[in-house]
Parts: C-alpha cells; structure tokens; sequence
C-alpha cells in the first residue's frame, strides 16, 4: 500500500532505525503540542517587613531560610540563601547591641534596610519561579497576599445632615463616611418644587457646601456614594431653610 511505503520513508528519514521488511502500514497521528497549565494568581507578601518587629523579622527571615533550602521548586535563588543568612545574623547582632548607642541604633536600621532590601528581590525571584501556584509559593516560607474581593453595591448615605452656612445663601450638607465610597454625589432642591432638582455634584469627601441658594427659601437635598459597583440609591432627604 501506499501508506506503508510513504510511513517507511518517513521514519527513515526522521532515523528511528525501522527496517522496511518490519514496517506495517499505521494510520499517521496527528502531531500533539504540549500545553502548559495556566498561571496561577498567588503573589508572595511582604507587607510583614514594615510590620514586624525587629525580633520577628528575625524569625520570618529563618522561615525563608527553611523554606528555601533545598526546595527543588527554587533551585536558583536569588539573592542565594547563604547571602540571606549572612544578613540575617549581622541584623541580629546589630538588633543585641542597639541599645547600648545611638551608634548601634543606626547601625541597626541599616542592617534592617539590607535584610529588607535581600527579602524583596528573594520575593520577585519566588513570584516568578511559582508562576502564581499557591502551594509552591508557600512551599518558600513566604506568605501569600490576600485576593481582593470585589465591592458590590454600596448602602444608601445615613445621618444626613444640612445645617445653614456662614455666609447668607449657603448651606452645607453631610452624612456619614463609607470607607469604600470612592465618591459622593449631592442633589438639593427647593421644598416647593422637590423634583427641580440642581446640577448633581460629585466629591470625593462626605461633606458639600451648597452655595448660590435663594435666602428665605427651603431646600432638601439628598445624597449617594460610588464605588466600584456603580452608584447607590439615594439617602433620606435633609430639610432647611437657607437664611
């Protein structure tokens, strides 16, 4: 059959040392590419380098050490391990000695600031090694940063207040802080016609001095917050009179 001969003819060519008088005929295969799997989304923490105190950097740093020695996972560290020991131990002994001077006490942070400086450039050498997996990230003796979870909707404002300017025809209205507003958007009307109401106006703060009302004349205005999600509903409305 054709087949055959163009299958002998292949593998001789390709040196996989078949013999024509062995060859049978075989359907050819279609050629299959190796697929990596996709990249995890793990990213190593350093936020305790600014949290630690000079004792538990210490003992963070020892983490790493263990972590790191002869972890196939991270066959290349850089900086190596031995570099992060030899910090570690001049930090340490810095850290026994800073009491004593104002000199040991410069000394100290400056050990500190190396230590720190080796921790951070280990960190990028651990995230790029792991690809994003978890449990080898973990495997270094780093920690994890924490997922961000999104924000849904925010809450309506609460405790609105509008309390009468210093100044005649001014007024400022505010409501309580929401940590994950990004901003606020304020509307104020006269009472007599409560759907007229003025241009919105955003802020990034809780707070918004109305000016330009019409003295003797009540006014409501009401408030939302933005954050990720979009706008909230609008808060409860405020009365005043504007003098």
């Amino acid at each position: 059959m054709d087949t055959s001969i163009n299958n002998t003819a292949t593998n001789g060519a390709t040196g996989n040392g078949a013999s024509i008088h062995t060859m049978t005929a075989v359907a050819p295969t279609a050629p299959t590419t190796p697929v990596d799997p996709p990249a995890g989304k793990a990213k190593v923490s350093v936020g305790f380098l600014t949290r630690d105190t000079d004792a538990k950097l210490g003992s963070d740093t020892s983490r790493l050490v263990t972590g790191l020695t002869g972890n196939t996972a991270f066959p290349t560290p850089n900086p190596t391990v031995a570099e992060l020991i030899t910090a570690n131990n001049a930090f340490l002994a810095a850290v026994s000695v800073a009491h004593d001077s104002r000199l040991g006490r410069v000394q100290r942070k400056q050990q500190r600031a190396n230590l720190c400086t080796l921790i951070r450039a280990l960190a990028h050498y651990v995230d790029v090694a792991s690809a994003g997996d978890l449990p080898t990230l973990l495997s270094s003796g780093f920690t994890a940063q924490q997922p961000r979870k999104p924000v849904g909707p925010l809450a309506a404002p609460t405790n609105l207040r509008f309390v009468r300017g210093k100044v005649s025809g001014t007024a400022t209205a505010r409501c309580n802080k929401e940590p994950k507003a990004t901003a606020y958007q304020w509307h104020c009307a006269p009472t007599a016609t409560p759907t007229a109401w003025l241009p919105v106006v955003t802020t990034p703060s809780a707070h918004y001095l109305f000016q330009g009302l019409t003295p003797l004349t009540s006014y409501v205005v009401e408030v939302c917050t933005v954050g990720t999600a979009g706008a909230s509903n609008w808060s409860e409305t405020a009365m005043l009179t504007v003098l």
